[in-house]
């Protein structure tokens, strides 16, 4: 592979992998990336979401356990916590599913997306600094739920942000830093799932299959991804969202000056 084959395939794993499962919006990042460069990610993008999305799995491993606990015994009848929590992250993430596949994101100009990019920082950030921490992921009701799936509705703006617009509603609720964090990413797997699926079917009707550069393109974007999982939950446990709002008002203000 050439060199520059190799950085591309990098930057495409930090925009549509590491960029959709940290608080910094890959809508943005694909926005900004395109003015750059000119160019989007193709199919080597299913191959990239694969990895991100193999990435969550493993970091939420107890979770997936915990509810593959609870669906066996449903078949009992009996609804146990991890069918619930299951329930919980369904309900959180079938908003957006339904309203990307069906309306997707319009396209918007560069500074736009830039001003909605620094607005939704600057929310996040304060709405994270004044929230209280008192609940974990057993304490959130089916409205909250709803809640953080139904303001991603806004996140349909590129700069808002799916997982940053779903973080700050979860701070709102009382969620923990960790929990939030947490919920969100179980939030993110039917996403993640559905996304993957919906773009090989798509490609494959269009007779494009697999590039060579595939397999690379899930290699970094499952390590990268992992990486951010790890070096995220670690700093939420110390810190609060703050460094990633002054990323976005960096991004922001890059975008508004590239688009003006």
């Amino acid at each position: 592979m050439h060199p520059l084959e190799f950085v591309d395939v990098v930057i495409l794993a930090l925009i549509e992998g590491v960029a959709g499962i940290l608080p910094l919006d890959e809508s943005a990042h694909r926005a900004l990336h395109a003015a750059v460069s000119g160019w989007q990610a193709g199919s080597i993008s299913v191959a990239i979401q694969a990895g991100a999305l193999l990435a969550v799995l493993l970091w939420l491993w107890r979770d997936m356990i915990f509810i593959g606990q609870g669906l066996w015994k449903l078949r009992k009848g009996r609804m146990e916590p991890g069918t619930r929590l299951l329930i919980k992250a369904l309900v959180a993430s079938l908003p957006w599913i339904i309203l990307d596949s069906w309306l997707g994101q319009p396209a918007i100009p560069l500074a736009l997306i830039g001003v909605l990019t620094i607005l939704s920082a600057l929310v996040m950030g304060a709405i994270d600094a004044m929230s209280m921490t008192v609940k974990r992921i057993e304490h959130l009701s089916p409205l909250g739920s709803f809640a953080i799936g139904l303001v991603q509705i806004a996140a349909l703006l590129p700069g808002v942000g799916r997982l940053p617009a779903s973080l700050t509603v979860a701070r709102v609720i009382g969620l923990e830093r960790p929990a939030a964090y947490r919920f969100v990413m179980l939030a993110t797997v039917p996403v993640l799932l559905v996304g993957t699926i919906h773009s090989g079917i798509s490609y494959g009707l269009q007779g494009v299959g697999p590039g060579g550069g595939d397999a690379l393109g899930f290699v970094f974007s499952f390590g990268l991804s992992w990486l951010a999982l790890v070096l995220a939950s670690v700093w939420l446990h110390r810190g609060g969202l703050l460094p990633f709002a002054l990323y976005r008002l960096l991004v922001g203000g890059l975008m508004i000056w590239l688009g003006l």
